[in-house]
C-alpha cells in the first residue's frame, strides 16, 4: 500500500483532478436543478431559494470549517466532507425515481453540497502549500482557478445536453458516482499537518469541541486583524465578491434578455466561465506580475472598466467579449490573492484564515444576488423608461426601454469596482501588502521535490 501512496505535486495533482470530476458532476446537477425548477413551474421564489441554497450553508459552515481544518488532520476533512455529501445526490436519484421529489429535497441536496464545499475548500487550499513548492504555489492556484471554471463549463453543457433525455434522477446518480475519483485520490494522498508547535490559544484536550471550535476561529479573527494588510485585503475581496459574482450575476441574465433569448443569455454566461478559464490558465502558465497585488488590483481595475463599457448598448458580440473579459479578470485576482493567504498565514492558521475569507465573501455574493434584481425593477428601470427621470440624460448613452436601467446599474457596479480598486492602488497600505507583511514560515514537506 505504501508503494501507492501519493506526496507532494503527486497528491496535489490526484486530488485536483478528482476535485474536477465531483465538481462537475455536482456543477452539473446545481444547473440541471435550476432548469428542472423553472420547467416544472417553480415560481421566482423557488428559483431564488435554489440559486442562494449552495452559497448560504457554504459561507455558514465556514464558520466551524476552518477550525476544523486547522485542528484536525487536513485529508481526513476532505475525505469525510466529500463522502458524506455523496450520500444526498443518491437519496435524490432515489426520491426522483420513486416519484417523490420536491423541491424542499432539491434545497436540502444543495445545501449540504455547499456544507461539504465549506469543509473542503479552505482544507484543500491551506493544505496546497504542504504539498507545492512555495516556488510554485501561483502556478498551484492557476490550476485549481482553472478546474473551477471547467467544472462550471462542462456542468452547465451536461446539464442543458442531458436533462431532457436522461432526466433529474439520472444526473443525480451520475453525480454521486463523480465523487469516486477524489475520495480514492484522498485515500492515496499523503497530506503532512503543519505543526502546531508555539501556536498561541491553542486548547487543551479538556475543552468542550463546541467551545474548542469557538476558540478556534476567534484565534483566527484575531491574527487576521493583528495584520492589519491582510484584513484590508480581506475587505477588497468582499467588496469584489458583491459586485462581481453577486451584483453583475444577478443582473446579467435580465439584461440579455431584454434584447435577446433564453439561448443568447446562456452563452453569455458560458462566456464567463471560458473567460474563467482562461484567466485561470494564464495564471498557471504565467504566474502572475512579481508583485501579486498589483495584479490583483490591476485586474479589479479592468474588470470594472468592461463592466461599464459592455452595458452600454444593446450588442451580443459585446456583451460576450466583455462578461468573458469579467471572467477572466476575476479568476486571475482570486488566484492571485489565494497565493497571498498561503505565503502572508501562518500554515496552523491557514485554515481559518480562509474560511474567514470563504465567510465574509460568500455573504456579500448572497446579498448581491438576493438584492441586485429587485433594486434594478424598483429603481433604475423606471428613471430609464421612455418617459424616465434620466430619459433625457444617461438615456442618450444607455438608450430607454425595457433592461435598460438595469444595464445603467450594471454600468455603475463596474465603476464601483473600478474605484475599489484606484483606492486601493493609491493607498500604500494597500498596495505595498506583500512588503509589510512577511512570509510565513514554509514546512520541510512543500520545500521538498515532490
Amino acid at each position: 500500500m505504501n508503494g501507492l501512496r501519493l506526496r507532494g505535486e503527486r497528491a496535489f495533482q490526484a486530488i485536483l483532478l478528482g476535485r474536477l470530476i465531483s465538481n462537475t458532476g455536482s456543477s452539473t446537477t446545481r444547473f440541471a436543478v435550476i432548469f428542472w425548477t423553472l420547467a416544472s413551474g417553480g415560481g421566482m421564489a423557488e428559483y431564488s431559494l435554489v440559486l442562494v441554497a449552495g452559497f448560504l450553508p457554504m459561507g455558514l459552515g465556514a464558520l466551524i470549517a476552518g477550525p476544523v481544518a486547522d485542528r484536525w488532520d487536513r485529508r481526513r476533512v476532505m475525505f469525510f466532507a466529500n463522502a458524506v455529501a455523496s450520500v444526498f445526490p443518491l437519496v435524490a436519484a432515489l426520491l426522483y425515481f420513486s416519484g417523490r421529489l420536491e423541491i424542499w429535497h432539491l434545497l436540502i441536496v444543495l445545501s449540504a453540497d455547499g456544507v461539504a464545499s465549506a469543509f473542503m475548500m479552505p482544507a484543500f487550499d491551506a493544505s496546497i502549500p504542504q504539498l507545492v513548492r512555495k516556488e510554485r504555489l501561483e502556478r498551484a492556484s492557476g490550476m485549481a482557478q482553472a478546474n473551477i471554471a471547467l467544472a462550471t463549463i462542462a456542468g452547465s453543457v451536461l446539464a442543458g445536453s442531458l436533462l431532457a433525455p436522461a432526466g433529474l434522477g439520472w444526473l443525480f446518480a451520475i453525480n454521486f458516482v463523480a465523487f469516486a475519483p477524489v475520495l480514492v485520490a484522498l485515500r492515496l494522498a499523503v497530506v503532512p499537518s503543519p505543526s502546531k508547535e508555539g501556536e498561541a490559544g491553542a486548547q487543551p484536550p479538556e475543552t468542550g469541541i463546541a467551545t474548542a471550535l469557538a476558540q478556534d476561529f476567534a484565534a483566527g479573527w484575531r491574527y487576521l486583524s493583528q495584520r492589519r494588510p491582510l484584513l484590508r485585503l480581506l475587505w477588497i475581496l468582499t467588496a469584489t465578491m458583491l459586485l462581481l459574482p453577486g451584483f453583475e450575476f444577478a443582473l446579467c441574465t435580465p439584461m440579455v434578455m431584454a434584447f435577446a433569448d433564453e439561448q443568447a443569455a446562456g452563452f453569455v454566461l458560458a462566456s464567463f466561465g471560458v473567460g474563467a478559464l482562461v484567466g485561470g490558465v494564464l495564471l498557471a502558465v504565467w504566474s502572475g506580475p512579481a508583485r501579486r497585488m498589483n495584479g490583483i488590483l490591476a485586474a479589479l481595475a479592468a474588470a470594472g472598466l468592461a463592466s461599464a463599457a459592455l452595458a452600454i448598448r444593446e450588442n451580443l458580440a459585446v456583451m460576450l467579449i466583455g462578461i468573458g473579459f469579467v471572467g477572466m479578470a476575476f479568476m486571475f485576482l482570486t488566484g492571485l490573492s489565494r497565493v497571498v493567504w498561503q505565503v502572508k498565514v501562518a500554515p496552523t492558521y491557514l485554515g481559518r484564515v480562509l474560511s474567514l475569507r470563504q465567510l465574509f465573501g460568500l455573504a456579500a455574493q448572497s446579498i448581491g444576488l438576493l438584492v441586485a434584481a429587485p433594486i434594478a425593477a424598483a429603481v433604475f428601470e423606471p428613471i430609464l423608461a421612455a418617459d424616465g427621470l434620466l430619459a433625457g440624460s444617461a438615456g442618450l448613452i444607455f438608450g430607454v426601454g425595457p433592461g435598460r436601467g438595469t444595464a445603467l446599474m450594471f454600468a455603475l457596479v463596474g465603476v464601483a469596482a473600478f474605484g475599489v480598486a484606484l483606492a486601493c492602488i493609491l493607498a500604500p497600505g494597500v498596495r505595498r501588502l506583500e512588503d509589510l507583511v512577511p512570509d510565513a514560515v514554509q514546512s520541510e514537506a512543500a520545500e521538498r521535490p515532490a
